[in-house]
């Protein structure tokens, strides 16, 4: 019996987590990214692939907002990140879906495919990071 309720409240913790993170995902569609950065952890460590201009490893909103968030801006018109499945397995939620937009810079259109991994401790995303098809991406930008 003490087996099963740690398995229903492991499942139930990676229910929440995975619905915390389709959350974060509806607000960046509705162009609330704000929300998302209200979400994560102050301690966040948020990995973009080294294959981006901005990939690298950012600590904190503040160097999210700064190095990652901005750039959506920046460096895409109509930038877009669409998840199309959600995995939630206790603290890992994985993401499957793609990134599009077209680059400011060129006006080239892309549909990348990514991979995220959210780790939570305490219900709070303390993690990120993307994989990504970055030669898309960065074809799209140059």
């Amino acid at each position: 019996m003490t087996v099963s309720l740690a398995k229903n409240q492991q499942g139930a913790r990676a229910a929440q987590n995975r619905e915390t993170v389709a959350q974060m995902y509806a607000a960046l569609s509705r162009g609330n990214g704000e929300a998302v950065l209200e979400t994560l952890s102050d301690k966040i460590e948020w990995v973009v692939a080294a294959g981006l201009p901005y990939g690298a490893t950012y600590r904190g909103r503040d160097a999210v907002l700064a190095g990652v968030f901005s750039r959506f801006d920046t460096d895409w018109e109509d930038f877009a990140v669409v998840p199309a499945e959600l995995v939630a397995v206790e603290d890992t939620v994985i993401a499957l879906g793609h990134y599009q937009g077209r680059g400011r810079k060129t006006g080239k259109s892309m549909k990348a495919r990514f991979a995220h991994a959210w780790r939570f401790e305490n219900g709070v995303p303390i993690s990120f990071e993307t994989i990504a098809d970055t030669h898309i991406m960065v074809t799209a930008m140059s």
